[in-house]
């Protein structure tokens, strides 16, 4: 799936925020509207559109058993007797600390730009998911160059970190597949063009 990295090809800011939002909507907590857009075809849909934008092949997810996708994301993200395999926390992917110098400098980029954690926000706010909505929110804006920030400093080492991890842990193949494709494909998209 890789690329030789001199002809990684540029996304639009389309793609971009797409992306943002589809990371946003995977690692949160699975809620009624991920659901829904599963139960739809519309985010089936949506990584069809990226993978091929990307020329990657969109991972194959089978069919979806929501109380798998729920009791798989505690065990991948939240709790597991055995140690949480890929905590979703961009600052124990950067500095392998919470809290530390990676999420002082998001907050603070963040900050600069006018996002911040919304007040009803009850998790870190390096939370993958709260990282890429905020990425998705400077996109809505039309802060392409500040989205592709929080895309390639903040969100792809995350992934390329803990895709191996999720990979391996996931039994329910949903959250594995999902990962590893966002792995490939944020090692694979060069955000140059879109600023």
């Amino acid at each position: 799936m890789t690329r030789d990295a001199t002809a990684r090809p540029a996304a639009s800011a389309d793609a971009i925020a797409q992306v943002l939002q589809l990371v946003a909507a995977t690692y949160r907590s699975p809620d009624a509207a991920l659901r829904n857009d599963l139960d739809s075809g519309a985010f089936a849909t949506a990584v069809a559109e990226l993978a091929e934008a990307a020329g990657l092949t969109a991972p194959t997810l089978g069919e979806i058993d929501w109380p798998k996708v729920q009791t798989a994301y505690v065990a991948l993200f939240v709790t597991n007797a055995a140690g949480v395999p890929a905590p979703p926390y961009v600052g124990l992917a950067l500095d392998g600390e919470l809290l530390g110098p990676s999420a002082t400098a998001l907050k603070a980029f963040l900050a600069h730009h006018g996002v911040e954690a919304a007040a009803g926000w009850h998790d870190l706010p390096d939370h993958v998911a709260a990282v890429a909505e905020a990425g998705a929110l400077l996109a809505d804006a039309g802060r392409d160059d500040a989205a592709c920030v929080v895309l390639e400093r903040f969100l792809s080492p995350w992934f390329q970190r803990y895709a191996p991890q999720v990979v391996a842990a996931d039994v329910n193949g949903f959250y594995g597949p999902l990962t590893e494709f966002f792995a490939s494909l944020l090692s694979e998209v060069s955000c140059e063009a879109a600023a």
